[in-house]
């Protein structure tokens, strides 16, 4: 190789984007195995349950690794191609340290992903759960860690050609990722259920800022404001309130573009009603609640709804 015409600047944009790929990789792959773990082995007492178990969080593992991996093959085969022609130096400089550096940033996250687990095993983890995330951790540090240095030793000075051993383990480990990322698939929900969700979350919202705004309008008779001490007749009255403010589309459905349904019951309680496309239950994985204020003796009430159309029996305190 004529050294006044190597190409550093290639190498280094190379070598960096691939590392970087590779991290990002592992440790999305780390999350989403743990993920799917959790699907299946559940610890009610786990906080990362809470963590993996929603699926906004899954999407995201499966976005870096579908993302991120792909650009890391490609990147990988590339290089071992020019390194085995020769088009690449396999001594140099920004090779070796990008390499040892990648060596040291995964190490790290290893030690990281074992003190937490550890720590969680010792605040009471379900021992499977706990045994399965180590095996997990242990196994794609064992891989990157092996990988890295497997390419050091094929790509040395006496061997520029990867042999059986090195391309059966890369196929291993794109098919550990293919299967890990389709698997994935099967334990969240669709793009079409999770934006029906999404609008039912919407709702949800619209529905507890019009009961704060009935609040507001009613008052509080040792509280901030003395109110109207009475319920609005309907949503113009509502609205029309100087203390009260609810955005132009606050009043309506996200879909249909048509107003709740609001009606006095009572001299303190109203009924709200909406039509929802999802059922969310307590129960209900991969969202997350939004607290209401009902009466004071059920002061966590959440706005649980089946699919269809659903009223809600409120009361002002």
């Amino acid at each position: 190789m004529n050294e006044g015409r190597y190409n550093y600047a290639r190498d280094g944009f190379i070598y960096l984007l691939s590392y970087a790929t590779l991290l990002i990789s592992s440790i999305g792959l780390n999350f989403l195995l743990k993920a799917i773990t959790n699907r299946f082995i559940q610890d009610p007492i786990s906080q990362m349950d809470n963590f993996l178990g929603d699926d906004t969080a899954i999407i995201g593992f499966i976005a870096a690794v579908v993302i991120a991996f792909p650009i890391f093959v490609y990147l990988n085969f590339l290089a071992n191609r020019m390194l085995t022609k020769g088009q690449m130096k396999h001594d140099s400089g920004v090779r070796n340290w990008l390499l040892y550096l990648t060596l040291v940033v995964v190490i790290l996250i290893i030690i990281w992903q074992i003190i937490q687990l550890f720590m969680g095993f010792l605040n009471g983890t379900l021992a499977l759960q706990f045994v399965i995330h180590t095996l997990i951790t242990l196994a794609i540090a064992a891989a990157v860690l092996g990988y890295q240095w497997w390419h050091l030793k094929t790509f040395g000075q006496k061997m520029l050609r990867a042999g059986t051993g090195f391309k059966v383990f890369e196929w291993i480990v794109v098919a550990v990722v293919a299967g890990a990322v389709v698997g994935s698939f099967f334990i969240i929900d669709s793009p079409s259920v999770r934006r029906a969700k999404r609008l039912d979350e919407t709702r949800v919202e619209r529905l507890s800022n019009i009961q704060e705004s009935v609040q507001v309008y009613y008052g509080w008779k040792d509280g901030p404001g003395q109110g109207h001490q009475r319920l609005p007749k309907d949503f113009e009255e509502l609205i029309a309130d100087s203390t009260v403010y609810i955005p132009a589309d606050g009043l309506i459905d996200p879909v249909t573009r048509e107003r709740f349904e609001y009606k006095v019951t009572g001299a303190k309680t109203y009924e709200l009603c909406a039509t929802f496309e999802t059922e969310f239950t307590s129960d209900t994985k991969g969202s997350a609640p939004r607290l209401i204020e009902t009466e004071p003796a059920s002061m966590m009430q959440r706005f649980y709804h089946g699919i269809g159309h659903e009223c809600f029996d409120l009361s002002v305190n």
